[in-house]
């Protein structure tokens, strides 16, 4: 990308705003734009093209510091009504009515996103306009009915219910999960990575509304925010109404801070075996899992290579580490998949149903085949 300004005068294009950078976007086919929100302190980007299909988003540093849940909460609880909308469920009204192309929330392990995009400029204000009022003036802020539903409550007969609790004891119940579980923690045991960051049906009911609402202050406030907008949009209406109904109703906060990356530990890889308890599967079965820290988000070329190594080593049963196991039957798979979502992403292995008595002759030969390759190459002629 190459600067169009090197000194941006604050205030000078955008009314309400301070330009901080401007720069030619090949990749986004237009201009990338970066302002700041001069009452709020809400970081704004804008990438201005000709595209039809609009798309807006606000996003927010979530950081879990405990495995409650608690963002995973907040993302279905801001969307259960909110003072200008306050129909139990918008977002299912709008996915009947609204002409978008694309509709949805999603909490990551380090950030929630609220992103839609559609083809219509009013759709495009309504939507913006639910949102908005969903993400920052929600009515599980005053209504503790609302957070009793998504998180957590005790039934009659005294057993723990809620949509999210529920939601994460079927994500929970599979030995995938729980393995990719029991792999973050080793990998990421110091920062929020380590988490559930969906929550754990053991942890949740540790959640009290009052932090609950403490969480909602502190990261959905706009100076935690970033907003974007992408495509053929009336960017001067929409800047003016982000600018008069939400963003300067709120002063500026301190913005959270990235938790510290994670220091390698034990070099940056961790081994996890797990023994397969599920009624579906084969009593005496076991997987084996490996955790490999990457690096860098920023290191996209690092992240590409890895992506598709994995690819060539483990894609198919004809790939060299699945068939260094599956042709002695020491297993019956092989998976290797890049998470690489995350500031810290990794790698992961996986060897999955095998005999627990063939562990360690699956390790050696998966390992003695990478070393192999290491010295040799990859034929890519196979």
């Amino acid at each position: 990308m190459k600067d169009q300004e090197k000194n941006p005068t604050p205030g000078a294009v955008y009314p309400g705003y301070t330009l901080v950078k401007r720069e030619e976007s090949p990749i986004f086919h237009g201009t990338a734009t970066t302002l700041t929100h001069d009452v709020s302190g809400a970081t704004v980007l804008l990438i201005e093209n000709q595209d039809e299909n609009k798309a807006f988003g606000i996003g927010f540093g979530t950081f879990p510091c405990d495995d409650t849940g608690v963002f995973h909460i907040l993302e279905h609880s801001v969307l259960a009504g909110s003072e200008k909308y306050p129909v139990t469920s918008p977002f299912l009204q709008l996915v009947k009515s609204s002409m978008a192309s694309f509709l949805n929330a999603m909490t990551f392990p380090d950030k929630t996103v609220y992103p839609f995009a559609t083809p219509n400029e009013a759709d495009f204000r309504n939507l913006m306009d639910v949102y908005l009022n969903a993400v920052f003036c929600p009515l599980a802020m005053k209504e503790r009915s609302v957070f009793d539903q998504e998180a957590w409550h005790r039934e009659e007969d005294g057993h723990f219910s809620g949509v999210v609790y529920n939601e994460m004891q079927g994500a929970l119940a599979t030995p995938e999960a729980q393995l990719d579980a029991a792999l973050n923690a080793a990998l990421f045991p110091d920062n929020g990575y380590g988490f559930v960051s969906g929550g754990d049906p053991a942890c949740i009911p540790d959640l009290t509304y009052e932090q609950f609402l403490a969480a909602h202050r502190k990261f959905y406030a706009p100076s935690n925010a970033l907003i974007f907008l992408d495509g053929a949009v009336d960017l001067d209406t929409v800047l003016r109404v982000l600018d008069e109904e939400y963003l300067s109703s709120f002063a500026r906060s301190e913005r959270t801070v990235f938790p510290p990356l994670q220091a390698p530990v034990d070099g940056g890889v961790q081994r996890i075996e797990y023994e397969v308890a599920s009624e579906a599967e084969e009593p005496g079965r076991t997987r084996l899992g490996y955790g490999f820290v990457l690096g860098s988000y920023a290191d996209r070329e690092t992240l590409v290579a890895a992506g598709v190594l994995a690819q060539v080593l483990a894609g198919d049963n004809e790939s060299p580490l699945c068939r260094a196991v599956l042709s002695r039957q020491l297993a019956r798979d092989l998976m290797l998949r890049v998470y690489d979502s995350v500031a810290q992403p990794w790698l992961q292995m996986e060897i999955t149903d095998l005999n627990a008595e063939n562990a360690a002759a699956a390790e050696q030969a998966v390992f003695d085949e990478l070393r192999r390759l290491a010295g040799q190459g990859i034929d890519r002629t196979k």
